[in-house]
């Protein structure tokens, strides 16, 4: 992997937002079974907000119906293309939004849209050369009573390996869960 040495954030950074961390990240290419690797910048907008019924997305009726009453917690995050290998194939990286005491949001929420801000799952076509930039939506639901206030990046080596089909982790790096970086 092209390493950008000594330019890698920090496990457990609490930065403010917008400012960019340097990441490496390790995917899986599911029809080709190999690995790729390079180096990203992560950097989440302020978290924004909205009613949460103003959420587009496939939700059935009871789906919509514990949104009702909830507010729609999102951050526009731009991320960059900093080692220059392609990325094309990345998926949207794992993004947590949190209380400020760390808590956990009201509702676990998968997928959502705003024409605004789509969440954006896969990266674009150009997102096979250094600087190429992929801007993408993290959405979480709560009471306005108990707010997201905070965006943590779980990728390893800052979160845990996902491990899928009962195949072991990649060994990626020896390291895991070394703490997530934040946006405050």
């Amino acid at each position: 992997m092209r390493v950008i040495k000594g330019r890698q954030t920090t496990p457990g950074a609490r930065l403010p937002f917008g400012r960019k961390a340097i990441v490496p990240i390790r995917y899986r290419n599911s029809f080709t079974k190999t690995f790729t690797e390079g180096v990203i910048g992560v950097a989440p907008g302020p978290i924004q907000r909205i009613p949460a019924t103003r959420l587009e997305g496939n939700y059935d009726a009871q789906s919509r119906a514990r949104l009702k009453g909830k507010t729609a917690y999102y951050s526009r995050i731009v991320i960059t293309n900093e080692s220059g290998n392609d990325l094309t194939g990345l998926i949207s990286p794992r993004f947590s939004g949190l209380r400020r005491n760390g808590q956990n949001p009201d509702l676990l929420l998968l997928g959502g849209d705003l024409s605004s801000c789509p969440e954006g799952v896969s990266p674009p076509d150009s997102f096979d050369r250094k600087g190429a930039t992929w801007i993408v939506c993290h959405f979480e639901a709560s009471a306005a009573s108990r707010p997201v206030r905070v965006i943590a990046y779980r990728e390893p080596p800052y979160g845990e390996e996902i491990q899928t089909s009962g195949e072991p982790a990649p060994a990626f790096n020896q390291y895991y869960n070394l703490g997530p970086i934040t946006w405050r």
